[in-house]
């Protein structure tokens, strides 16, 4: 198999797994990069599995995966040998976790993941903004016809806390301003859902859509987020865009589409909303997937 110009080698017994994995993370709308990164880490594990004996995922179980985590921080602590970070540990982890949701949803079994974490010091505090931060990328913003879509990029990635693949799916009738609510388009593998919005995500899309989006649109445009083409944009375009952000608002931290996610569900959690409505307004499908976000609540405030 070969991603991004990479081939890679994977383990017999566990292709197809990751033949299926990396299909249904391209179906969600990951990035190239992403994916590739992704791939490489599962391929880890993978061989990791397989020079311990373990030939069938049905045989991974707590004790596999804290040995795992263990080997990992061998690795790490083998700083001239080219150790492993914290939050690069943290990666491989949470690539197991999402490995477990893939294979929950398709109804193979899943893999116990909850309590395997990296060690302190995985620098949560570099993938979530603070609230704080998102003012000032707000602030970062302009009334330019990009500058508008900029707006709208955060008040749907951060202000309604959606997947790439959700937000691109965006049109004017899943936005109903006087109801004042977003209805997410379903996915193959996640349920639509209605996303309340606020007075600040109202004005910041109508702007777009008034002064903003008649720049990009084309006669054949059907979506809200557009490219100068009028298509969507890219998860590319997306990223260079929120990077333009953080660096214009003098923001240190390696932030990705995704990460506005998380930041958003991590304030709301800091406001006292009960983990049972993020999990609705995120789109999970299970509790366990939300629970990460009270162990990054814990190492933002230790």
């Amino acid at each position: 198999m070969e991603v991004s110009g990479q081939h890679i080698l994977t383990p017999t017994p566990y292709k197809t797994y990751q033949s299926e994995f990396v299909k249904w993370l391209q179906r969600l709308g990951y990035a190239m990069t992403t994916i590739a990164g992704y791939e490489r880490q599962l391929q880890t594990f993978f061989e990791w599995l397989n020079a311990n004996h373990i030939h069938e995922l049905s045989e991974v179980n707590t004790t596999t995966l804290e040995a795992y985590n263990q080997y990992l921080h061998q690795r790490k602590n083998r700083q001239k040998a080219g150790g492993l970070s914290s939050c690069y540990i943290q990666s491989h982890i949470n690539v197991i976790r999402l490995l477990s949701q893939y294979l929950e949803l398709t109804g193979e079994q899943k893999l116990f993941t909850g309590n395997i974490y990296a060690e302190p010091g995985a620098t949560t505090e570099r993938n979530i903004l603070t609230q704080s931060e998102i003012k000032q990328l707000y602030n970062a913003t302009d009334e330019t016809p990009n500058g508008l879509r900029d707006k709208a990029i955060l008040s749907l990635y951060y202000g309604c806390g959606l997947r790439y693949s959700e937000g691109i799916r965006v049109e004017k009738k899943h936005i109903d301003y006087n109801k004042q609510l977003l209805y997410v388009v379903p996915s193959k593998n996640y349920q639509s859902r209605f996303i309340p919005i606020n007075e600040r995500i109202i004005k910041d899309l109508q702007d777009y859509e008034v002064y903003g989006k008649p720049y990009f649109e084309k006669p054949y445009s059907r979506y809200f987020l557009l490219n100068l083409k009028g298509n969507p944009p890219s998860s590319d375009l997306l990223g260079k865009r929120l990077k333009y952000l953080l660096n214009k608002a003098a923001i240190q931290k390696h932030i990705c589409l995704h990460g506005l996610r998380h930041s958003i569900a991590t304030h709301l959690l800091q406001q006292g909303m009960p983990l049972e409505q993020i999990s609705k307004f995120l789109g999970h499908r299970s509790l366990d997937s939300t629970q990460i976000y009270t162990r990054i609540l814990e190492e933002l405030n230790p």
